[in-house]
């Protein structure tokens, strides 16, 4: 698989909700017999309310390659390094809330664990 088609993959994918109590996000990818995920989960402990009255969170993009049999984690990356927020205009600090601002870095990190598992 080359980048561009992962990255194609990445965007295209829908994204659901994962059930449970966290506010947490997926897209699952399966290629061969593993399958990547990319999404999203809240900030723990990020919270700011605007004048409105509305309440701002903020978001971390993660992505992970695991086994689709035993759901085993084989490579994951949950640094946080990309975040958003629900107010674009209240944090500032960030611009990767879109996954096609990130995708290609993902692709490329995601493409060499696949070398490393085949």
């Amino acid at each position: 698989m080359d980048v561009n088609k992962l990255v194609e993959q990445i965007i295209d994918t829908e994204i659901e909700k994962i059930p449970g109590t966290e506010d947490k996000w997926e897209k699952h990818i399966y290629i061969k017999e593993n399958v990547f995920i990319v999404g999203y989960k809240e900030n723990e402990g990020f919270y700011d309310d605007n004048d409105d009255g509305t309440h701002v969170k903020s978001y971390s993009w993660y992505w992970e390659l695991r086994n689709a049999d035993t759901w085993d984690v084989l490579h994951e990356n949950h640094d946080g390094d990309f975040t958003f927020c629900t107010d674009p205009k209240e944090c500032t600090w960030s611009d990767q809330d879109l996954i096609e601002d990130i995708a290609d870095v993902v692709a490329e990190e995601s493409l060499r664990w696949f070398e490393l598992e085949n």
